[in-house]
């Protein structure tokens, strides 16, 4: 046999232990840049959830609103004829009768704009984010989620005119004091 020579490399106790700190930070870089990662990973994976603000606005006691129906084409609200006293049948005319409103909102028409402010999985807090809308003199609708989605929307509006629409957004934005998460969506 042979005899190979063999090499020995010779590090001082100095240059070991810079070798140990640059492996040891090399190796704490890799995990945090794995914990980022996987941080991102799990934002992305998790369900989405859109979160309005809440935009003070005053009411108007003294003003008279049409239906909503009425006006969900943006035009004034159309004069209805009302029965006379003898038209009415005589049950009506012997006992004071009592008008009940109901805050059933028309279904929304095809074709026009709207400012969509919420989507939301759960239909009860659409419908009370609606009525809070409403109660500050909006038209606002709730629309079902279609077919493969899963989110309420609850929109504003529904006007024949985009700029219209625009206008709503720009003032729900002045009223907010910055400039909201809301859009102008055609439906």
């Amino acid at each position: 046999m042979a005899n190979k020579e063999f090499r020995e490399i010779q590090v001082s106790s100095s240059l070991l232990v810079v070798i140990f700190l640059g492996v040891l930070a090399l190796g704490v870089f890799i995990f945090l840049l794995g914990v980022s990662v996987g941080k991102t990973q799990a934002r992305a994976a998790a369900p989405t959830r859109i979160v309005t603000q809440q935009i003070p606005e005053p009411v108007k006691e003294a003003s008279v609103k049409p239906a909503p129906s009425d006006t969900a084409a943006g035009g004034a609200a159309p004069l209805r004829p009302q029965a006379t006293p003898s038209q009415q049948p005589a049950a009506e005319t012997a006992a004071p009768s009592k008008t009940v409103e109901t805050k059933t909102p028309a279904p929304a028409a095809r074709g026009l704009y709207y400012v969509q402010v919420l989507a939301v999985a759960d239909r009860a807090q659409a419908q009370a984010e609606a009525d809070k809308y409403r109660k500050q003199g909006h038209t606002a609708i709730v629309v079902d989620p279609p077919r493969g989605e899963v989110n309420y929307k609850v929109r504003l509006g529904g006007y024949a005119a985009r700029d219209r629409a625009a206008d709503l957004l720009k003032k729900l934005n002045a009223a907010a004091g910055k400039k909201t998460d809301f859009w102008v969506v055609q439906y």
